[in-house]
């Protein structure tokens, strides 16, 4: 139920924005300072949202491969540590202070 209702927000915000985009279709201009670009507003909205989306899916990767990283050691770790338990209980109990 949970997803439907995401899936509805999220296609009514598109269809809103798609209209939004369709309404305001004036050319801008922006001056980058070495360079000028003309273009539609909806372009540059377009272009700012994948340029955005981009940097995000890289600061996720990199805290991904991270995350990914330290549960490979944690394992390693983790392998040892049960390797040594195991040797443990196969030794039998010696009484040496009697």
């Amino acid at each position: 139920m949970f997803r439907v209702l995401i899936f509805l927000v999220t296609l009514s915000l598109l269809a809103l924005s798609i209209t939004i985009s369709m309404l305001n279709t004036s050319v801008i201009e922006i001056d980058l300072y070495l360079h000028k670009y003309s273009a539609p507003i909806p372009l540059f909205l377009f272009i700012s949202f994948l340029i955005g989306s981009f940097l995000a899916l890289l600061f996720f990767l990199s805290s991904y491969i991270r995350h990914k990283h330290e549960a490979r050691g944690l394992r390693k770790i983790l392998k040892v540590k049960e390797d040594e338990i195991d040797s443990l209980r196969k030794n039998p109990l010696r009484d040496d202070h009697e």
